[in-house]
């Protein structure tokens, strides 16, 4: 490859095309952009078993979906907005963390109220790995390949609804809790969390755009490595001195602001103020589908059967049913076993941090 002169990072990628590190962010960040089919299904196979054991009517199950819809149409805007001033990276790790903790507060929550609260802020971090997802994965893609890297990201809603309903029949055979279905349901957080983290790098667009232009000359050394498409060095004595990198040859486009609350409301000002209607029209549109058309056809098969009913798990059997016992010992291994590991290694100031964390 010939040494580009110096431009855009857009037209660097462009020049670097798709490689592996191209099909890297799109495994990883594909699991992660398909959180909201796995939500969906979860809450699909939850509803019929929490009506049994919690003895809920329909208008409640309804509610816990609706929590988690909610949650992702109020959160989109200002998540969106974090994204920009934290990064893709940043804010997807953390919403993935955020995620998975959620989820395992909901394994072991003891009442509807709570379950409630949890689908909503799960629905809030939800819309923060779509917004920012959606954002990294263009912006690591060249221009070409925008839209075939966009579908294949689609295609792994299917994987991972798959996972999701192999892992409810699992626990259907094997007699197992809905909490332990909400468990095994966080692998493919935590899977794409490591990947992230261990594989991934910030986004060079928004490195451009805040002003660093050696990490993001970094960066897309890093891409041009992973997809063997390193220029050649201008001269040879260049060439000697080691190999061709990007740092110092991308023009300085910052554009970043800091964060504040007015600057939020000020990017939906003009929507308000100078586009009422079509705003309007577009969250109609987008509250319609995402929430009635494509949740409301996910739930819609389980609530249409005529026949009487099962529960995910068989009372008899169940670990958790009835047993208030079982529940104080899990909950003393999982939290008070390791506090007291922390107490005696490294003092009680940090067990206290913990414990208000």
């Amino acid at each position: 490859m010939d040494p580009p002169h110096p431009s855009s990072v857009q037209v660097v990628l462009d020049q670097l095309g798709f490689g592996w590190y191209q099909i890297r962010v799109i495994i990883i960040m594909g699991i992660v952009q398909s959180t909201d089919t796995m939500e969906t299904l979860i809450q699909a196979i939850l509803g019929p078993t929490l009506r049994c054991e919690w003895n809920l009517d329909s208008d409640l199950v309804a509610l816990l979906a609706t929590m988690v819809f909610l949650g992702v149409c109020i959160g989109s805007p200002p998540m969106g907005y974090a994204s920009d001033h934290l990064g893709r990276k940043a804010l997807s790790l953390l919403c993935c963390l955020a995620l998975t903790y959620m989820t395992l507060l909901c394994a072991i929550t003891p009442t509807y109220l709570w379950l409630a609260i949890l689908r909503f802020l799960s629905g809030l971090y939800i819309s923060g790995l779509l917004t920012a997802g959606g954002s990294m994965i263009s912006e690591f893609l060249p221009e070409n390949y925008q839209a075939t890297g966009q579908l294949l990201v689609c295609s792994f809603d299917s994987f991972v609804g798959l996972y999701i309903v192999g892992v409810g029949f699992g626990c259907l055979v094997g007699h197992l809790s809905w909490r332990y279905f909400l468990l095994f349901s966080t692998f493919p957080l935590i899977i794409s969390t490591l990947g992230m983290y261990l594989l991934l790098h910030e986004s060079p667009m928004i490195l451009s755009h805040w002003g660093s232009q050696n990490e993001a000359a970094k960066v897309l050394d890093a891409i041009a490595r992973s997809n063997n498409r390193v220029p050649r060095s201008e001269s040879p004595e260049i060439e000697e001195t080691g190999p061709f990198s990007f740092v110092g040859r991308l023009p300085d486009e910052s554009q970043r602001q800091e964060v504040s609350v007015s600057g939020f409301f000020k990017i939906l000002g003009p929507f308000i103020k100078e586009y009422p209607l079509p705003t309007l029209l577009l969250v109609g549109i987008s509250f319609i589908w995402g929430m009635i058309i494509y949740g409301g056809t996910t739930l819609l098969p389980v609530e249409l059967p005529s026949t009487p009913r099962t529960c995910l798990q068989v009372s008899h059997k169940l670990f958790w049913a009835n047993k208030r016992e079982n529940f104080d010992v899990w909950l003393w291994l999982l939290v008070f076993v390791p506090l007291r590991y922390v107490r005696h290694y490294h003092g009680k100031p940090p067990s206290i941090m913990i414990i208000i964390l």
